[in-house]
């Protein structure tokens, strides 16, 4: 009888790289050394960056209908045959939720979930959430002081601290009375460790009180997220937040004229501008502007003039096609300027209430729940106000439905 012949680790850990966050989250429970591997930090950030683990596409489709909204994760192909629709495959499927708000991100594979309470718009909270392994982790509430202004906005960015290897959420409020009136508005700030599982209020100096443009999809790099920012003298200029010193810091766009409308996203792996003429709204001309960090200089990199309808600019994948909402007829494609081949992404939105978050998204083994808390698995069909529920068979009832 011929022994067991166990493989080379080397060659246990590059077959182990090559395979789907599916898998490997079976195989941890082979034995306890592969478990060990599967979870070590080093081998879940070679899977991450692995050239077998594609980016694809990750779409939130919210519709809205008396009241209730409904939410369907999508995750697309990491190939799209030109002219044909792709697969698609439902990741989460959310129906008849009143408080589903936004979602952010991805960064290294999480998001950040936002809900509102329907009758509160104050009563906000927030939470983490891993499509690949399902672990969902809400985080505690924040302790901001209610304000004596009559408008307020916030804006959310989820990074990640490379020297303590800490994932963190930025919280930033603005309150204003009378902005348009030349009245500065106020800032609070709070930062949350997913570490500590605690918030921190932060008193920064803003010197440059701002309102903070919300970007296509997640500008944060190497630890540091950025956001176009709109100060009351109308010149626009990038601000920053170092996820590690946890200091903002503000640094000058590229020389456009003031009059462009422009939105900031990721280009490949550098801070970019998309820039369009707002006086042709939504059919305009777009000039793709990519930063140089090492001397903080900008430089044009591609202009696309789509030949499609109204529309508007979602994203941008495999750095040169453009995702589009097209305003018409309620569509979200895929237009490549090279061929200017336009294709159906096979998406019904709802534009007139509803709304469509597209993202670039990589699976990921990174965990967020904490040592052996169960806490942080499976429950983000508890974490929204479900108004309509489906019964199953033998009385139970569905609130969240996973398709493998």
């Amino acid at each position: 009888m011929v022994g067991r012949h166990h493989l080379p680790e080397d060659l246990l850990v590059d077959v182990l790289l090559r395979l789907p966050v599916e898998s490997l989250l079976r195989f941890k429970c082979v034995c306890k050394h592969w478990y060990a591997l599967i979870t070590s930090p080093s081998f879940v950030e070679k899977h991450y960056h692995h050239k077998h683990n594609h980016a694809r596409l990750f779409i939130c489709n919210l519709t809205i209908s008396d009241k209730s909204k409904s939410i369907a994760f999508s995750l697309l192909p990491d190939r799209i045959i030109p002219g044909v629709s792709p697969e698609q495959k439902t990741v989460h499927q959310l129906q008849g939720v009143s408080d589903f708000t936004s979602v952010a991100g991805p960064v290294d594979g999480l998001f950040l979930v936002e809900k509102t309470a329907f009758f509160d718009e104050d009563d906000v909270h927030l939470a983490l959430w891993n499509p690949a392994t399902r672990e969902f982790w809400p985080l505690p509430p924040v302790s901001f002081e209610r304000q004596p202004f009559k408008d307020h906005d916030n804006q959310f960015a989820l990074g990640f601290d490379p020297l303590t290897r800490d994932y963190k959420v930025l919280w930033v409020q603005v309150f204003w009375d009378d902005w348009g009136l030349g009245v500065s508005p106020n800032c609070f700030v709070s930062v949350y460790s997913l570490r500590n599982n605690s918030w921190k209020n932060l008193r920064p100096e803003f010197p440059y009180c701002c309102s903070l443009h919300e970007p296509i999809g997640a500008t944060y790099l190497n630890g540091v997220y950025y956001w176009l920012s709109g100060r009351l003298d109308n010149i626009f200029r990038i601000c920053s937040f170092d996820m590690g010193s946890e200091q903002f810091g503000e640094m000058q766009g590229p020389d456009i004229p003031k009059a462009q409308w422009g939105k900031l996203m990721l280009h490949g792996d550098s801070l970019a501008l998309l820039v369009g003429d707002p006086g042709k709204p939504m059919t305009s001309i777009y000039d793709v502007w990519e930063m140089n960090q090492e001397r903080s200089s900008w430089t044009k990199v591609v202009t696309v003039q789509p030949l499609i309808g109204a529309h508007w600019p979602r994203g941008v994948w495999e750095d040169d096609k453009m995702i589009f909402e097209i305003t018409e007829t309620s569509q979200l494609v895929l237009y490549d300027p090279r061929t200017r081949q336009v294709t159906d992404l096979g998406f019904q939105l709802d534009l007139t209430m509803g709304r469509s978050w597209v993202f670039n998204y990589k699976e990921s083994l990174v965990p967020i729940k904490r040592g052996n808390d169960s806490k942080g698995k499976d429950i983000i069909d508890h974490f929204f106000n479900i108004l309509q529920t489906t019964s199953e068979p033998g009385g139970g009832c569905c609130c969240l439905n996973s398709i493998k």
